[in-house]
């Protein structure tokens, strides 16, 4: 099983009665640079400005907060101390409030994730925590900063069997996938996979977890071998996560695994800034050192994360050296991630309220269409034409085996 084509998987609730009509793209643009700008260095008046701006504009500010699983970090950076002191009284609030919501939500995931590496050790499998599940119990400010939708745990494939029964046992339910294409195995918790809010972190939304096997995205018609899964394994230590054994990678492999997991995000336009703000954690060495990413594997699916990360985040990842491997991507990829503006422009998400707002062929084309940046990640150094034809071609031929 591939993590992950096509993105999380998500619940199919009700939709709500009422949705808030989409934030207009010149909005939402001049926001994500706003909001990227408060994350390392905010400017004095960064707050004041916000209760100067209309009401629509501020419940869009909010919406994009949430998109990009911001607010419990703006509630809580020490960094951000003068930001918060001039916001309005009631942001203010709402920031406290998805901290505490998404402070409770990691509370019960971390029970679950200790539960779920017990019984996967009582049946002797070697499972390693991926993303979020990794990530929030190593977070130096705190758990509750970093939010989390799922739990990823990475199996041996000969380890599939005895995963799955040592999750059910916990009363999770394995959930069918509407995908044609499975990439993973979901397994839905006890609480279900009703959505009682899409406004921010609330510790009753679903929290399933996703058991892989391998570590491979296959997204946006990439074409060469992407494989993560060895490189992950390679350099694993055996550790106690939780207070429960599990398997735990490198910081290089983890922040491949991150940087090329942000990357395809920004690919089909779902890219969020708290990836971001994981690759600059990892590129400030917290466990002593940098990472070295010119030795990470598929430089172009790593590149691009990493240097837009670093163009937001300067300071928190100078000691990250990207020469090296900005000698490894195309000219055209480097000049591109060099200049274009941190917002939708880079695959930065919009905020859509939710995942299915967009009209089938607007969202087919956001995601698809043939943008250089995206051939040069998935076809290297050859001529755009070239990349466009063989681009084309992939999608006719999925779409021929796309069932009816």
């Amino acid at each position: 099983m591939r993590a992950a084509d096509g993105g999380p998987d998500r619940p199919s609730p009700a939709r709500p009665a009422s949705r808030p009509a989409p934030i207009p793209g010149r909005l939402v643009d001049a926001l994500l640079l706003e909001i990227g700008g408060w994350l390392e260095s905010p400017p004095e008046d960064a707050g004041a400005r916000v209760g100067r701006r209309p009401a629509i504009a501020r419940s869009a500010l909010r919406r994009l907060i949430g998109a990009h699983g911001l607010g419990p970090y703006l509630a809580a950076a020490p960094a951000l101390e003068g930001l918060r002191a001039n916001l309005p009284a009631e942001d203010v609030a709402w920031l406290e409030g998805q901290l505490a919501a998404n402070g409770e939500r990691i509370r019960r995931l971390h029970e679950e994730l200790a539960a779920a590496l017990a019984a996967m050790s009582a049946k002797g499998v070697r499972v390693m925590p991926l993303k979020g599940a990794l990530l929030t119990t190593r977070h130096a400010a705190g758990p509750a900063m970093r939010p989390m939708a799922d739990l990823d745990l990475l199996v041996a494939p000969g380890d599939r069997t005895a995963a799955t029964a040592g999750l059910v046992g916990l009363g999770y339910r394995r959930r069918p996938q509407g995908n044609r294409r499975p990439t993973h195995d979901v397994f839905e918790a006890p609480n279900g996979d009703r959505v009682p809010s899409w406004d921010g972190e609330h510790p009753d939304n679903p929290r399933p977890i996703e058991l892989h096997t391998e570590v491979r995205r296959h997204l946006w018609a990439w074409t060469d071998d992407d494989d993560l899964t060895p490189f992950l394994w390679s350099e694993a230590r055996d550790a106690r996560v939780l207070g429960q054994p599990a398997a735990v990678p490198s910081d290089a492999a983890l922040l491949a695994h991150l940087a090329v997991h942000a990357t395809c995000d920004l690919l089909v336009g779902r890219g969020r800034l708290v990836q971001w703000l994981d690759l600059a954690g990892l590129a400030a060495g917290p466990t002593g050192t940098s990472p070295d990413p010119s030795g990470l594997p598929h430089p172009r699916l790593v590149h691009p994360s990493l240097s837009l990360a670093a163009r937001r985040l300067p300071v928190s990842t100078a000691g990250l050296d990207l020469q090296a491997l900005e000698s490894l991507v195309p000219d055209g990829l480097r000049r591109w991630v060099a200049s274009v503006p941190l917002d939708r422009g880079c695959g930065l998400q919009s905020g859509r309220f939710l995942p299915d707002e967009a009209s089938a062929m607007a969202a087919r084309w956001e995601r698809w269409a043939p943008w250089p940046w995206r051939l040069r990640v998935a076809h290297g150094e050859r001529p755009l034409v070239v990349a466009g034809l063989r681009h084309g071609a992939r999608l006719v031929a999925t779409a021929i085996r796309r069932p009816g």
